[in-house]
């Protein structure tokens, strides 16, 4: 067995007992997954329409409306409004119900980061943030307010660490960002693997050049050979902050595994 597969196993072996721990205490509201689902469904059949048409009406494809009345996916907000008109109908409750705070955790090691570099890093980290948030239904940076090096030693790290994995456990997808290079342990690693370990929709975007997180060296092979392995998307050629922003502005929730 390889270096890199023991590792992971390790990783998951580790990550296992907290995400029983953190759901005993994240407090989260249950959700109805299928509420909206069967609401949407619902809708449909009273409006008289078919998918086809509804998708038509949406500039979407089939398969995508399929996916959100059967419960696999879920519209971006834009879009349940643009079906609240086309269907006359009022989703608002039910799509509230259904779908969780955050759809994404966004990650980027800014622990592990050399003082000097945190600034550029931020606004990086920002402009890919902001091209994000056009296409989820809310999103989760626990690095947004830490700007400077004197704002990362005022943060507690232990309080820190607990409040951004509870927000972790309850989104379905996760976006690493990394446009610096690593110098020191970061708890970003830990927030990846355990979104690795839950088989969470992941997003891997590094600036080229950089040395990339141990526990992906080489993922993507090994994930083809072993399927029970979680399936990442991972780019590591991306040039600067613009560029990854607009990979994201272009592909949207599709590429974020939303979809």
């Amino acid at each position: 067995m390889s270096a890199l597969v023991e590792s992971m196993w390790a990783v998951l072996a580790l990550l296992c007992q907290p995400a029983v721990n953190l759901r005993y205490h994240a407090h989260m509201p249950p959700q109805d997954e299928s509420k909206f689902a069967n609401a949407l469904r619902q809708a449909i059949q009273a409006a008289r329409i078919t998918q086809a048409a509804l998708a038509r009406e949406l500039h979407t494809d089939q398969g995508q409306v399929s996916r959100w009345v059967n419960g696999k996916a879920f519209p971006h907000i834009d879009n349940v409004r643009r079906i609240e008109e086309i269907l006359k109908i009022d989703l608002s409750d039910s799509f509230a119900r259904s779908t969780p705070d955050y759809e994404l955790f966004v990650s980027a090691p800014i622990s592990g980061l050399a003082d000097e570099d945190i600034p550029e890093h931020h606004n990086a980290v920002a402009k890919v943030v902001a091209a994000a948030g056009q296409h989820v239904n809310g999103l989760y940076w626990p690095g947004e307010q830490i700007k400077t090096a004197a704002d990362r030693r005022r943060a507690a790290a232990d309080m820190v660490t607990e409040r951004n994995m509870r927000a972790l456990f309850g989104c379905p997808a996760y976006l690493y960002l990394q446009f610096a290079e690593v110098v020191r342990p970061s708890s970003a690693f830990v927030e990846l693997g355990f979104a690795l370990g839950r088989k969470m929709k992941i997003t891997i975007i590094v600036e080229g050049g950089l040395t990339t997180p141990y526990m992906l060296r080489g993922f993507g092979a090994v994930a083809a050979d072993l399927k029970f392995l979680p399936k990442a998307r991972i780019y590591t050629e991306v040039t600067s902050a613009e560029d990854a922003a607009s990979l994201i502005a272009n592909n949207g929730r599709e590429l974020l595994g939303l979809i």
